[in-house]
């Protein structure tokens, strides 16, 4: 058995070497260490896939018992071991070339390949022909698979179970469960820790393997294929996710160079902050955030709508401008390794340096294979925080030290910079420090989170105070804004509606940056909004646009249980794929007169369904195709 999967782990060597040799291009501006780093590191993916597509036969071979010796089972798993491992080889190979024109692992997507391969056989042969050297290789791996039995021998016949038999079973399972996990560490390896493992962005490609890719993104949806219109359709027109730089003249104001500092605060709902709410208060208002309040009505601020419903999510939204429109979160799927450009990765072609804080454990939520995948250069955690061990409880660093923290780092780097800090406080355990409690009011019907979101606005007041002392302090523009909501108290919250309202908060120091809008934002908007600000003379990629663009339609989108919804400043509409389900007048807040049949209205659930569909269409053909960028010679 265990030359066997020596062997396996030979072949998916080898695969890995063709792999890179086939698209030494695509590596070659890599160091000869950062090479050998990424093809160590893969020996990780290796292992897993290993165990994975293996664990049966392993349990079996492994079992204290005689029949593992028994000629009928024995031929089922020589049938399991050929046929299962000559598919993840097999994959691997394909793959070799595969990459060079999606330029990242194939994963369960694959499968959606068959029909379009069905409609010209004519595929086959020429992939036959031009790829012959990769098929010949392939069926030499397969050759190879085959010989194990072979070479290796079957199973001998067992006579007697002996003690040191049940020792060795025990064993190979502890290892199995360790390998399937891909080693001890807190969460088990999934495909975008290769952004983690990799020694550049780059290269997470060449460190993960293609069948485990297929593996954990089968359980989890593809990005469908959608077509509604014809690539010269005018509907097709109603939405672009290609932006030149927005036009900021209704501003009157140049903010290039300012050195940008993004807030995202863990579970801040709009509900929770006193100066956004009033209107849907069922209840007394209770002041959980005095300092955001007083900082709201010097700042810019708009009717904020979060993209989704976990962190991931929101800082996906944030950074990449991407909204989570699938069943699991875009950094966990399949294309999490398509090409594309980030906010900070934009900015650093500026000069920016950029940095990302998060008070708890480095890749808590896939933090740091999403900090990774936007090429975020510095990364600061609980393990660098050089306060005492007091500090850190349960999640991590309590906000109000960390801040502080975060405040002293950014006072010692280079100018201009994007900073993003994710607070921590406001999620479970939900914990501060001692000497505090009692000092916070408490949320209706013991709801935790709003002692803990007073909490972190008082670290937040503390945190500008000592801020506002630096010299960087004044040249900087704030974005705050929540992950997703939390804690619903009242009625509104609880809807489909309210569920995704939140801040977003522009503030500027010296008081240029001052105003409300009631047009709807979301969280992908900040992306296109920032780079705006900046003066970021380029065209973008970005599924949001600026909020200081008058000509961009103004909506937030976001998906929940195989419905896509999209709020605009009148209307609510839910989209099922096929057909608008559910149409609501924004002033319906509970959302409970649904108009989708109501003819009055036939007109605009027509127009934001067209629109929805451009949307999706966009959405799913870019990330799909890959081409979540501007393309060469790209003219508007």
């Amino acid at each position: 058995m265990l030359l066997r999967l020596a062997t396996l782990m030979i072949l998916f060597s080898l695969a890995r070497v063709l792999f890179f040799l086939c698209n030494y291009k695509f590596f070659a501006d890599e160091s000869a260490a950062n090479i050998i780093k990424a093809f160590a590191a893969g020996v990780r993916f290796d292992a897993a896939t290993v165990a994975i597509f293996n664990a049966p036969i392993i349990v079996f071979w492994a079992l204290p018992l005689r029949m593992r010796s028994w000629k009928f089972p024995n031929i089922l798993a020589e049938m399991w071991f050929l046929v299962l491992n000559f598919f993840a080889l097999l994959v691997n190979t394909i793959d070799v070339k595969y990459f060079s024109f999606t330029f990242r692992r194939m994963g369960s997507e694959i499968f959606d390949q068959a029909p379009m391969l069905h409609e010209d056989s004519s595929i086959y042969r020429d992939i036959v022909v031009r790829y012959w050297h990769v098929i010949a290789i392939g069926i030499i791996f397969a050759w190879i698979l085959c010989l194990c039995p072979v070479r290796l021998g079957l199973v001998g016949k067992t006579e007697r179970i002996r003690r040191r038999d049940f020792a060795y079973f025990f064993i190979a399972v502890a290892l199995l469960v360790i390998g399937i996990r891909g080693g001890l560490q807190g969460r088990p390896l999934k495909p975008a820790c290769a952004n983690i493992y990799a020694p550049t962005t780059q290269m997470a490609s060449l460190v993960n393997n293609t069948a485990f890719n297929i593996f954990h993104t089968t359980v989890r949806t593809s990005v469908p294929r959608l077509r509604y219109f014809d690539g010269d359709d005018s509907r097709l027109c109603k939405f672009s996710p290609i932006h030149k730089r927005g036009n900021l003249s209704g501003l009157g104001v140049n903010f290039e160079g300012k050195n940008i500092f993004i807030i995202i605060l863990e579970s801040f709902s709009a509900e929770h902050i006193g100066a956004l709410d009033n209107q849907f208060k069922e209840s007394p208002n209770v002041p959980f955030t005095p300092f955001l309040d007083s900082l709201i009505e010097k700042s810019y601020v708009f009717d904020g709508f979060a993209n989704g419903l976990i962190s991931i999510d929101g800082l996906t939204s944030v950074l990449l401008g991407i909204p989570p429109l699938l069943n699991s979160s875009y950094i966990l799927s399949a294309y999490s390794q398509n090409r594309m450009e980030s906010l900070p990765s934009l900015l650093q072609k500026n000069g920016y340096k950029t940095l990302f804080f998060y008070g708890g454990r480095r890749n808590s939520c896939n933090f740091d294979s999403l900090r990774r995948k936007a090429q975020i250069e510095e990364c600061y955690c609980v393990y660098d925080y050089d306060g005492p061990p007091s500090d850190i409880s349960g999640w991590g660093v309590y906000d109000e030290e960390f801040f502080q923290f975060v405040a002293k780092k950014i006072d010692g780097v280079k100018k201009p910079f994007l900073s993003v800090l994710f607070t921590l406080s406001s999620h479970h355990p939900f914990s501060y420090p001692e000497r505090l409690h009692g000092k916070f009011p408490k949320g209706n019907g013991d709801e935790p989170v709003q002692e803990l979101i007073a909490y972190t606005d008082y670290s937040l007041r503390k945190f500008f105070e000592t801020a506002e002392k630096m010299d960087w302090y004044k040249n900087t523009i704030f974005v705050l804004v929540a992950d997703h909501i939390s804690g619903p108290q009242e009625r509104y919250y609880k809807s489909n509606l309210g569920g995704y309202s939140i801040p977003l908060i522009f503030f500027d120091p010296t008081g240029k940056l001052v105003g409300k809008s009631n047009e709807v934002a979301q969280q992908i908007d900040i992306m296109p909004t920032v780079l705006d600000l900046v003066a970021m003379d380029l065209d973008y990629f970005s599924f949001g646009s600026s909020l200081f663009d008058k000509t961009a339609s103004r909506f937030a989108i976001s998906y929940k249980n195989g419905v896509y919804q999209i709020i605009t400043k009148d209307f609510v509409c839910r989209f099922d794929g096929q057909n608008v389900v559910e149409f609501y007048e924004r002033s319906d807040f509970l959302l409970e007169k649904n108009l989708v049949s109501d003819s009055s209205y036939a007109e605009q659930i027509g127009d934001l369904g067209d629109f929805m569909k451009a949307f999706l269409q966009h959405y799913c053909e870019s990330i799909r195709n890959n081409a979540m960028y501007v393309p060469p010679g790209f003219v508007r």
